[in-house]
C-alpha cells in the first residue's frame, strides 16, 4: 500500500505483547506497541475509524488488566511523544525518547510524594527517617537568639505545635542546646547522630561503666576501712579515666603542643569532658549502690586558716551549704552580670568566677575556700565476693561487642558494597538513555537490580542492639567520646576546685 494512500479497511495486526501486562517488561511492550501503531497510522494514512477499530481490537482487549496508575502513565508519555515528534518511522530512537520521558515523569512524581509525606509526617522522609541535618555551621558555644534564626541557620523550615516539638526532637540528635529566654546555646555537636531512641539516656551496663565498677571494688577491696574520700578529679585519676595533667597542665604549654589549640577550645575540651566524665562516674557508682555494694554520699568541704596560718577543713551542713548557694548566685549575677553558669565557662572565666566567690566567702565568713568530694563507704568482704561475677559480665560485655562491631561493620560493608553494584550498572544502564544522565541518575531504577535501601545501616544498627547486645535498653559509649547526652542542668560542676 502507498504511503500516501488513505487506509480505511481494518486488517488485524499482529502486535507483540510481554505477559504480565503490568509488569516493567509488559509495559515497554505496550510503548512499543504504541510506537509502532503510531508509525504505522502515519505512514499507511489511517483514517479515525480504522485507528478506532486497531485500538479496540488489538490493544484494549490486552490493555485493559492494566492499573489505573499504568494508564495513566502511559497516555501520558504517548502525549507526550506525540506533542514533540512529528516523524514516528524510527522506533529505535522514539523508545529513548519514551525512556527521557520516564525518567522526567519519576523525577516529578517522586517530588510530588516526597511533598506529600513531608506535610503528613512533619519533616520525615517516606521511610519514617528523620532527615539529615547539616550541623557544619555551629560551633559549640554559638549563642543564637532565637528558633526562627536556627531554623534559617540549619536550613530548615520554621515549624509550628507538634510539627516543631518533632523538628526539635530530631535535631537533639545532632546537637544539644541549653535555652536561656528565646536563645539557643549550642553546648555540644555530635560527629555521629544519635539513634532515634537514643540507648545512651536509658540505664547503666556498659562495658566502660562495668570497667569502671571493677576497677572502683579492686581497688576497695585491698584498702584498710570502711571508707574512702577523694575529690571527683582524683577519682577519675585513681579509675584511669583521666590522666595526672587534666585540669593541672597550664595553658600555656597545652597551646604549645598545636597551632591549632587555643584558650577557646581549651576551654570547650574542659566544658564537654567534664560533664561527660562526671555522668560516666556518677552513672558507675550509682549501679554499685544500686546493688548494696557501697553507699555515696556527695560532700562540700570548707577549708579556713588560723591565726597561725594553718588550714583547717571541716564538712558544710546544710546550713552552710545555703550560704555558698547565696553567694554563688551573688557573685553569677550582680558581680559578673551571667544569667546561668554555661556563660562563665564558655567565656572562659571559671577561674574568675571562683575566685570572687572565694573571696566574698572570706569577707563573709572568714573562709579561704570550699572544694566537693565524694565518700564511699564500703563493707570488704561483699567488695571481694562481688569481683569475680563483674569480672565474668566484663568479659561477656567485652566479647558481645566485638560481636556487634563485627555486624554493624558488615552491614555497613554490604551496603557499601551494594551500592558500587548499583552504581556500576546503573552507568552501563544509562549508556541508553538520550538526555541529561545526572538529572536522570537519582530518578530512576536499573531493571532487575535491587538496590539497598538508605535505612538499611541504621535499621540492621537498629536489630543488632535489639537481637544481639546484652543490656540493650541500657547505657552505650563509643571509646572516642564517652557520653553524648546533656546534663538537664545548666550548671557544670567546678572540677578544678
Amino acid at each position: 500500500m502507498a504511503d500516501n494512500e488513505n487506509l480505511d479497511v481494518y486488517e488485524p495486526l499482529q502486535l507483540k505483547w510481554v505477559f504480565p501486562i503490568n509488569s516493567i517488561q509488559g509495559i515497554l511492550s505496550v510503548l512499543k506497541n504504541a510506537i509502532f501503531l503510531l508509525g504505522y497510522a502515519q505512514n499507511n494514512n489511517c483514517n479515525k475509524t480504522t485507528i478506532d477499530k486497531i485500538i479496540e481490537n488489538d490493544i484494549r482487549p490486552v490493555v485493559k488488566e492494566l492499573k489505573d496508575e499504568f494508564d495513566f502513565f502511559i497516555a501520558g508519555t504517548i502525549m507526550a511523544m506525540c506533542s514533540s515528534v512529528d516523524d514516528f518511522s524510527s522506533p529505535s530512537e522514539l523508545m529513548g525518547l519514551v525512556k527521557e520521558i520516564t525518567g522526567k515523569f519519576i523525577c516529578l512524581l517522586e517530588a510530588a510524594v516526597e511533598y506529600v509525606n513531608s506535610e503528613n509526617n512533619n519533616g520525615t522522609n517516606n521511610n519514617g527517617l528523620e532527615w539529615e541535618i547539616d550541623t557544619s555551621t555551629l560551633v559549640i558555644g554559638m549563642v543564637i537568639k532565637n528558633y526562627r534564626e536556627l531554623c534559617v541557620i540549619l536550613n530548615e523550615e520554621a515549624k509550628t505545635g507538634k510539627a516543631k516539638q518533632l523538628q526539635l526532637k530530631n535535631w537533639k540528635r545532632y546537637f544539644d542546646w541549653e535555652k536561656d529566654g528565646q536563645k539557643f546555646i549550642i553546648v555540644d555537636i555530635y560527629d555521629t547522630p544519635l539513634p532515634k531512641e537514643d540507648l545512651r539516656r536509658k540505664g547503666n551496663n556498659s562495658i566502660y561503666k562495668n570497667y569502671i565498677e571493677l576497677i572502683l571494688l579492686q581497688y576497695l577491696s585491698k584498702q584498710e576501712g570502711y571508707r574512702k574520700t577523694f575529690t571527683k578529679r582524683n577519682w577519675l585519676e585513681l579509675l584511669g579515666m583521666i590522666n595526672s595533667k587534666y585540669g593541672k597542665e597550664p595553658k600555656m604549654k597545652l597551646k604549645q603542643l598545636d597551632y591549632c589549640i587555643n584558650d577557646q577550645e581549651i576551654t570547650l575540651f574542659y566544658i564537654r569532658s567534664n560533664k561527660k566524665l562526671e555522668r560516666v562516674l556518677h552513672d558507675a557508682l550509682s549501679n554499685l549502690q544500686r546493688e548494696k555494694l557501697i553507699i555515696v554520699e556527695y560532700e562540700t568541704v570548707i577549708v579556713f586558716v588560723d591565726e597561725k596560718g594553718r588550714e583547717h577543713r571541716f564538712i558544710a551542713n546544710d546550713y552552710q551549704k545555703k550560704k555558698i548557694l547565696q553567694t554563688e548566685r551573688y557573685v553569677l549575677k550582680n558581680v559578673m552580670q551571667y544569667k546561668n553558669m554555661f556563660y562563665v565557662y564558655i567565656k572562659n572565666k571559671s577561674n574568675e568566677y571562683y575566685n570572687k566567690v572565694n573571696e566574698k566567702l572570706n569577707e563573709l565568713y572568714g573562709w579561704k575556700y570550699y572544694y566537693k568530694q565524694i565518700k564511699i563507704i564500703y563493707d570488704q568482704p561483699n567488695i571481694i565476693e562481688a569481683i569475680p561475677s563483674k569480672e565474668v559480665m566484663l568479659q561477656k560485655e567485652i566479647l558481645n561487642s566485638k560481636i556487634i562491631d563485627f555486624l554493624n561493620d558488615n552491614a555497613k560493608n554490604v551496603y557499601e558494597k551494594k551500592e558500587k553494584e548499583y552504581e556500576d550498572a546503573l552507568d552501563e544502564y544509562l549508556n541508553d538513555w538520550i538526555g541529561d544522565k545526572e538529572y536522570l541518575r537519582n530518578r530512576i531504577k536499573v531493571p532487575n537490580t535491587w538496590k539497598y535501601p538508605k535505612a538499611y545501616i541504621e535499621a540492621q544498627r537498629i536489630l543488632t542492639d535489639e537481637l544481639i547486645r546484652i543490656g540493650h535498653s541500657n547505657i552505650v559509649f563509643m571509646p572516642d567520646k564517652l557520653l553524648t547526652v546533656a546534663e538537664e542542668s545548666n550548671e557544670f560542676l567546678a572540677w578544678m576546685a
